[in-house]
C-alpha cells in the first residue's frame, strides 16, 4: 500500500552554477553524495539529480527533515537508495534521471509491511 509520493524537477544548469558555492554543497549534500557526484564527468548534472531526490522524499514524507538528513546512495547496479539519518529506508523507492538540461525524480513510499 502506498503511503506517499514524491516528485521534484530542477533545472541543471542552477547546479552548475552553485559549483562555485562550496557552502551550499555542504549543507545540502553528505561527504560519501559530494564523493560520488565529484568523481562523474559533469558533477551538477548528478547534484541535481540528488537534490530532486531528497526534495522527493520530503514531499512523500509530509514532514519537517532537513535535506541533509536524507541520503541518496547508489548501490552497486546504480539504483538510488533511501536513507534516512544513517539508516537504509527499505519501504522508499526512489528513480532519479537527468538530461543536459534538466534532472528529475520521483519517490514512493510503501507502508511497512509486516
Amino acid at each position: 500500500m502506498i503511503v506517499g509520493i514524491g516528485t521534484d524537477i530542477e533545472l541543471v544548469k542552477r547546479f552548475k552554477n552553485k559549483c562555485l558555492n562550496n557552502r551550499f554543497f555542504t549543507l545540502v549534500f553528505t561527504k560519501a553524495e559530494r564523493e560520488y557526484c565529484e568523481s562523474k564527468k559533469e558533477p551538477y548534472r548528478n547534484y541535481a539529480g540528488k537534490f530532486c531526490a531528497k526534495e522527493s522524499v520530503i514531499k512523500a514524507i509530509g514532514e519537517k527533515i532537513h535535506p541533509r538528513e536524507i541520503e541518496v546512495i547508489n548501490d552497486k547496479k546504480g539504483k538510488p537508495e533511501i536513507w534516512i539519518r544513517g539508516k537504509l529506508d527499505e519501504r522508499i523507492k526512489c528513480s532519479i534521471s537527468h538530461c543536459r538540461n534538466y534532472a528529475v525524480a520521483f519517490v514512493i513510499i510503501n507502508k511497512n509491511e509486516k
